[in-house]
Formats: structure tokens, C-alpha cells, sequence
């Protein structure tokens, strides 16, 4: 018997395998289609031929490749997280994947010994992060996957992660901690000046819903917070959701926040 990917070849699995191949022509990999009230109404929308989201996106490996690199885009982060070490001793960082900026800024960066380092995600994730952080003797690396598993931390860090996240937001998880961070620094994150929505992204192996964000109701949720704006950046990446032109734009930001 035929198998694919460890798996029998069924004439129902070669449908949807075609049925995916269609799809992707149509909607390549990232690429967005319809604007949704809801992260609900997006995943009901979404075609039934792949899985939805990143839990279930076998994502795992994906940047196993780039754990020792630093991209273009992370230096105004590692501009104002050198700072922000100057007087802090724990990092809580949103969908930062099995430690991606854990390792990479470890070569640019001088971490204090102290310092510890909690990654929120997908359980899927949480779990391949724990296994490499054994794998390489890291201790001061931590993983759970909800917010509300840890009291806070000095620094909150999201890097390409807040649009990806149902409810709360960043104010929102913020907000509920015990210990208000001090520094928030945002990276790659959609952000124009239109009215925020969802959409839905493929990512390739799953279906995932997809937020974008009002420039202004996002600044002004953490000012709320008791936080200033001290800084904010862009780069160069083009947004089109095919029908929806007034959803454009050209460049995704970042942000650094500082607590008054």
C-alpha cells in the first residue's frame, strides 16, 4: 500500500491533497483572504482541507535554521532590549517560538546570569522548546502555554506573535499580570491606520486567523496602561487582502513602550 508521509493512500486523502494544491495556487503561502469580525468567524471560514493553526501546523522545526541568526528587522529590538537589561532580570516573550530570539541575541547581547526567560505559546511548541532548551543544558529558558502561568516579568518582548492572538491582546495580558513589566517592545506587527479586522492567513500547512490592528486604538491601549511610546519603527512589507483595497498597506511596525 501506497503511503504518504506515514500514512495509507486513501482516494480521500489524494482529494484533499489536490483540493490543497488548488488552493495554494490561488492563495499562496502567506497570503490572506476575506476580512472577519472574529477569530471564530475567520476559522469558519477557512477551506476544510487544511488543519487551523499553529498548534496544529507540525511548525515545531520550522526555525531550527535560524535559532543563531539575527535578522534586519531585530535590531531596533536589540537596540532597546540592551537598554532594558540595565534594569531588569526576567523577559516574558509571546510566541517566541522554541527560543528563536533566546539564542540568536544571545550573540550580541551579554544576558544577565540571573536573567529568566518565559516563552508563551502553542503547546505543540512549548514542548519542542522545553526538549531543546535540555538538549542544550539552557536553565534559565522557560516555556508554558498561557499568560496566566506566569506573575509577569520586567520586559515583555512579541516579535511577529500579537497578530496571531485571539484574546486578550498585549493590554490585555499586561494587564492582568501581578508584576506590571517595565518595558513592552513590539516587533513586525501589522499595524495601519484603518479599522482594525481579521483575516485569515495560509501559513502553507494550516489556516491561520489573523489580526490587524488600528495604529492608534493599539498605542492608546497601552498608554492607558500607564505606559509612554518612547519609539516606533517600520519595515517594508507589502498587506493585500485580494477585494478589500482600503485594508492595504506597506510597512509593519514596531513599537517600544516604557513604563511612566
Amino acid at each position: 500500500m501506497l503511503r504518504l508521509k506515514g500514512k495509507p493512500v486513501t482516494a480521500a486523502r489524494i482529494l484533499r491533497w489536490l483540493q490543497w494544491r488548488v488552493l495554494d495556487r490561488l492563495q499562496p503561502l502567506n497570503a490572506y483572504r476575506g476580512v472577519y469580525a472574529s477569530f471564530a468567524e475567520a476559522e469558519r471560514a477557512a477551506p476544510k482541507v487544511k488543519p487551523l493553526g499553529y498548534d496544529a501546523a507540525d511548525s515545531a522545526n520550522w526555525y531550527r535554521g535560524k535559532l543563531n541568526a539575527v535578522s534586519l528587522e531585530d535590531y531596533p529590538v536589540l537596540f532597546w532590549l540592551r537598554a532594558a537589561l540595565e534594569d531588569s532580570r526576567s523577559i516574558f516573550e509571546i510566541g517566541g517560538h522554541i527560543g528563536v530570539a533566546y539564542y540568536g541575541f544571545a550573540r550580541l547581547l551579554s544576558y544577565p546570569r540571573d536573567l529568566v526567560w518565559t516563552i508563551c505559546d502553542v503547546p505543540t511548541i512549548v514542548a519542542a522548546g522545553e526538549a531543546l532548551a535540555l538538549e542544550r543544558g539552557r536553565t534559565n529558558i522557560r516555556f508554558v502555554a498561557r499568560p496566566s502561568s506566569t506573575e509577569g516579568a520586567d520586559i515583555v518582548l512579541a516579535c511577529g506573535a500579537l497578530q496571531y492572538i485571539d484574546d486578550p491582546a498585549v493590554a490585555g495580558i499586561i494587564g492582568a499580570f501581578r508584576v506590571r513589566p517595565k518595558h513592552v517592545i513590539v516587533n513586525t506587527t501589522p499595524v495601519y491606520d484603518g479599522e482594525a479586522f481579521i483575516t485569515l492567513q495560509n501559513i502553507g500547512s494550516a489556516y491561520c486567523p489573523y489580526r490587524v490592528f488600528n495604529r492608534g486604538e493599539f498605542v492608546a491601549s497601552l498608554v492607558r496602561l500607564g505606559y509612554s511610546l518612547v519609539d516606533t519603527w517600520q519595515k517594508e512589507r507589502p498587506f493585500r487582502v485580494p477585494g478589500h483595497r482600503e485594508r492595504s498597506f506597506d510597512h509593519y511596525t514596531g513599537f517600544y513602550f516604557r513604563a511612566d
